[in-house]
């Protein structure tokens, strides 16, 4: 093995060089995401005369004179090539050459093919697998396909545009292209061995997760008495601040962006985000994660707010794990600390919030699917005029217009689960979290309860005195009614209590018990069907008064466009869409019908990643919706030439199918919105 770090150009140099990406590898699958970073490292390089950018790993080995196998490094040596077959015909294509133009002109064409040899099958040097070689080659051809039916053509024009556009000239991007450096690592054949390095480079152990990643990318260009000076005063208190920092930097970045961010995506939009904020000065960074990182330690509990209502509120939220709010919870915090709104509005917010989320656990057992709605929640509460001051009006409006899964669960819903279904069997956290509050509602001496567990009356394995008691119908009785809130309370005796008698139950606990929970258990003569339902509706109304329901006063006094994204689930019945953003695009498109926003989404996925859409197009999964022959459709909608979409689907199955094909493409359905007017009657 040889392992060496050249420049790029270094390690492609020498015209007789041919490399094969060897056909167990998988498709050519960098998208235009992947070729618009690399054209901006380029771009940075020239604008601030860096000296090198480095790519990443090439792993080849020899299988014949001058020819080399490529084991690891194919996206990046493909897209090299791209750039540079895109170049060099972006040259060839120009009408009027100047000396250094045409000497430019061949000096790329080296690095791309053989200029010796006859063969037309040997002289270009690149030789992808599968059908990426025939797309490949036919960029060296004069006549080209109008199709792009693969991420090689996507991101070859892509490349080409880019040139076109004359940020930088083509001697200045063949410079750049020049710094690029890797690390080459040549197995020697018959010594090492390709699978068991492959294996190393790719392996699933212990990586740097993106909080690791981001502090490397602030601190590493400093000299190392800086980066002592700046890890002891900023980032040491971030982490101790956070307890799990790519999550905090994750809610920073969905808090600032007002796009939900994934995990997987942290560290790529951060680095973009500092250069567009606050042009890469690391310093500045620093102190905003750190103010940040303070609010979000109230979040988390690691530090405890100064108003104790409002900490009382957030010990809340962690005790049923309540995170998907904290992006808008940092928004609100940092209102809070710049006087913006004050105590008693957050106050408000966090109580109707948890009312919101709390409903939502019980009557739908999740609060999966708001991402978007408090990613966006605060800019949409700020269109509003006077906003500082009816905040918490607004808000109320906002979650009472929520309609389908994301509405605010009603009085009746949520008093329904709550005597309906198997509380129990809920998460613990969820039905602790619920017993717990009923217990100290307006307790002026709330009682710890962590050493308490949850009591069933009736009890889960019956003897022959319940069975007696409950009647003929026991089985029915205790199926049903067994792990619903009118059958649990709490105790410290749950195994003496076992499966007792009630009225053992109520000598041993019930008659001395100082839970309220228990105080209307120990006068009871019987525990039966009765019992447990009246019981539980006493539970219920108090349960309503403790997570109410809004109501606001708060009217539009303007017809505004509302905007969702792909992740939504309201419904769109009776109404048009406007507008359509990218989140990649600042321009907004205007379509006119949802089969225009159908077309034109299509259209967008097809080309960030031709390749992965085209699996979907083809396979299985969506072969109702996609054919090449329109007559197959009942509806068909061309996105793109010789490609049709069904079109013969409500608004809500469009939206539906849309985030379905962005969540098997790996992209954010939220990061894709429309918007209705608030009005339409469409």
């Amino acid at each position: 093995m040889e392992v060496t770090n050249p420049f790029l150009h270094s390690f492609l140099e020498g015209s007789s060089k041919s490399f094969v990406i060897p056909v167990y590898q998988r498709d050519y699958a960098w998208t235009r995401n992947n070729c618009q970073k690399l054209w901006d490292d380029l771009v940075e390089m020239k604008i601030k005369n860096r000296p090198n950018h480095f790519l990443g790993t090439l792993v080849t080995i020899s299988s014949g004179y001058d020819e080399y196998t490529v084991i690891d490094g194919q996206q990046r040596l493909t897209t090299s090539s791209l750039l540079l077959l895109a170049l060099h015909n972006f040259l060839k294509d120009k009408g009027i050459k100047n000396e250094d133009e045409n000497i430019l002109s061949q000096q790329v064409l080296d690095y791309l093919i053989n200029k010796y040899s006859t063969d037309k099958e040997q002289k270009i040097r690149l030789k992808p697998n599968k059908q990426d070689k025939e797309y490949f080659n036919s960029l060296f051809e004069d006549k080209k396909s109008e199709l792009v039916n693969s991420n090689i053509i996507n991101n070859y024009n892509f490349f080409y545009e880019k040139i076109s556009s004359g940020i930088i000239s083509p001697r200045e991007v063949f410079e750049m292209f020049k710094k690029i450096k890797v690390v080459s690592i040549y197995l020697l054949r018959g010594q090492d061995d390709p699978q068991l390095i492959f294996e190393s480079l790719n392996s699933t152990g212990v990586d740097l997760n993106a909080g690791d990643l981001i502090r490397n990318y602030i601190l590493m260009d400093f000299e190392p008495s800086k980066q002592e000076n700046l890890y002891k005063n900023y980032w040491v208190k971030i982490e101790n601040n956070t307890g799990d920092t790519a999550e905090f930097v994750r809610n920073y970045l969905t808090y600032k962006t007002k796009l939900f961010i994934k995990r997987d995506n942290v560290y790529d939009t951060f680095k973009k985000f500092s250069n567009d904020s606050f042009d890469k000065n690391k310093e500045l960074i620093l102190e905003d994660l750190l103010y940040f990182s303070l609010l979000f330690s109230y979040l988390v509990q690691i530090n405890s707010h100064p108003n104790q209502i409002i900490n009382n509120q957030f010990s809340k939220f962690r005790k049923f794990e309540f995170t998907v709010a904290q992006p808008y919870l940092l928004d609100l915090l940092n209102d809070l600390e710049k006087e913006i709104v004050n105590t008693q509005t957050v106050i408000d917010v966090t109580a109707i919030i948890e009312s919101y989320a709390f409903r939502k656990l019980i009557v739908d057992n999740t609060t999966q699917g708001l991402n978007r709605f408090f990613t966006t929640l605060a800019k949409e509460i700020k269109k509003e005029i006077n906003w500082q001051h009816d905040y918490s009006n607004i808000l109320n409006y906002i979650l009472l217009e929520r309609r389908g899964p994301s509405r605010f669960p009603s009085d009746t819903e949520f008093e329904s689960s709550l005597l309906n279904k198997e509380i129990y069997l809920l998460k613990s956290k969820n039905t602790n979290y619920l017993l717990e509050s009923l217990e100290n509602y307006n307790s002026a001496y709330p009682i710890n309860l962590e050493e308490l567990t949850i009591e069933h009356i009736m009890p889960q394995k019956l003897n022959e005195v319940w069975k007696n008691r409950l009647g003929i119908n026991f089985e029915e009785i205790h199926k049903k009614y067994l792990h619903t809130l009118g059958n649990l309370s709490l105790t410290s005796r749950n195994s003496q209590l076992s499966n007792n008698s009630f009225e053992e139950k109520q000598k041993i606990d019930f008659q001395n018990s100082r839970l309220k929970l228990n105080l209307n258990l120990e006068g009871l003569e019987n525990w039966n069907e009765e019992s447990i339902i009246l019981r539980a509706k006493n539970l219920a109304r108090e349960a309503i008064k403790i997570w109410k329901y809004p109501v606001s006063s708060f009217t539009k006094t303007i017809n505004e466009e509302q905007v969702y994204d792909l992740s939504s689930e309201d419904s769109f019945r009776g109404m048009k869409p406007f507008k359509l953003y990218f989140d990649s695009e600042s321009k907004a498109v205007e379509v006119k019908s949802w089969a225009n926003l159908l077309k034109e989404v299509c259209k967008y996925l097809y080309s960030i990643s031709p390749t992965s859409f085209n699996e979907l197009y083809k396979g299985l999964e969506f072969k109702r919706y996609f054919n090449d022959d329109k007559e197959a459709l009942v509806r068909p909608v061309e996105f793109i030439t010789s490609k049709f979409v069904e079109c013969n689907l409500s608004s809500n199955d469009i939206v539906a199918f849309l985030s379905k094909i962005c969540e098997r493409m790996g992209i954010p359905p939220e990061n894709i919105s429309f918007s209705i007017h608030s009005n339409s009657d469409q």
